[in-house]
C-alpha cells in the first residue's frame, strides 16, 4: 500500500462495509474516504461512527476529493485533500490532521468551580 511504507498500517474496508462500523475501526486512529465510495456509504459511514465506541465519534476524517465530487460529508472533522495529489502531500496531511486529534485530545478541560 501507499501508505504503509511511510510507516502506517493500513486496511480496506469494502466499498459496501457491513458489520457494526465501530468495530471495523478498532485500533484506527483515522479514517481516509476514497473519492470512489458511494456519497450514501459515506454518510451512513460517518453517521454511525460512535454509536457504540463513544471514541469512536471523535476519529478524525480525510476525504479525498476529486474535481467532480460536489459535496462532502457533514462531519466538523472531515478534512478535504484535493486527490490525486503526491504522497508526500498526503502524508503532511495525515500527520497535520493526527497531531491536532492528539493536541485536542491532551488539552486540558475547564472546569467551573462551584463554592
Amino acid at each position: 500500500m501507499l501508505l504503509e511504507g511511510h510507516g502506517y498500517n493500513t486496511v480496506l474496508l469494502d466499498s459496501y462495509p457491513t458489520g457494526v462500523v465501530d468495530e471495523l475501526l478498532d485500533g484506527a486512529h483515522l479514517l481516509i474516504l476514497t473519492p470512489r465510495v458511494d456519497q450514501g456509504v459515506r454518510q451512513a459511514f460517518l453517521g454511525a461512527m460512535g454509536k457504540r465506541v463513544l471514541q469512536k465519534a471523535e476519529m478524525p476524517v480525510i476525504a479525498l476529493s476529486t474535481s467532480v465530487e460536489e459535496e462532502l460529508p457533514e462531519k466538523e472533522t472531515v478534512i478535504r485533500v484535493p486527490w490525486p495529489c503526491k504522497t508526500k502531500v498526503l502524508v503532511d496531511h495525515i500527520e497535520a490532521t493526527l497531531l491536532d486529534a492528539l493536541a485536542a485530545f491532551s488539552a486540558p478541560t475547564t472546569q467551573a468551580r462551584t463554592e
